[in-house]
């Protein structure tokens, strides 16, 4: 079975207790998937009946701790993909009154035919980009985003670098102290 992990942080335009609104909010996580996209309550308390064009499936609740913790459980059959299981774990955390940063873990499992690794991982980040652009429409924000600061220059990098291995060999994390062996008893003969 091809397996298909992504982890990735998601900054969100709005305060944890709203993000974490946005999660369960079933049109706005509609409006972030494919057209045709559709998700009904399903026959337990916490599952979903998910259909997208060329899929159909059930998300299931596993875990809650609102509102910083999510863990989702998910299966369903598509003609290409054939079988296909999944887990997502989503941590929320508040970057002041106005920001959330989401923490997404997911692994997928298809039994059938996948695109490669590197179209699956860009189709799942654009799916999270949708997400962040669905929540900004619904819950606009006169903030900017913030911006990632620029990389260092290459020499800075090698410093850094070399400073970090020197520092590592005289910590013991590069090269840790053997860890001691139980004496031997010798067989009597």
């Amino acid at each position: 079975m091809p397996t298909l992990a992504l982890n990735d942080d998601l900054v969100l335009p709005v305060p944890q207790a709203l993000a974490w609104k946005t999660l369960h909010d079933l049109t706005l996580l509609a409006d972030s998937l494919p057209e045709g996209t559709r998700f009904q309550a399903g026959d337990a308390p916490g599952a979903f009946l998910l259909s997208l064009p060329g899929f159909e499936g059930r998300v299931l609740q596993l875990d809650l701790d609102a509102p910083s913790r999510l863990h989702l459980s998910f299966e369903g059959r598509g003609p290409r993909t054939g079988a296909v299981t999944g887990q997502a774990q989503l941590r929320l955390e508040s970057l002041g009154d106005d920001r959330a940063l989401l923490h997404v873990a997911l692994v997928i499992q298809a039994e059938g035919a996948t695109p490669s690794k590197v179209a699956g991982l860009q189709a799942l980040r654009a799916r999270l980009a949708a997400f962040a652009a669905a929540v900004e429409r619904r819950h606009p924000s006169g903030r900017p985003l913030p911006v990632k600061a620029p990389p260092k220059p290459w020499p800075q990098r090698l410093v850094d670098w070399y400073l970090g291995w020197f520092a590592a060999i005289f910590n013991g994390t590069l090269y840790p102290a053997p860890k001691p062996r139980p004496p031997r008893t010798r067989p009597r003969r």
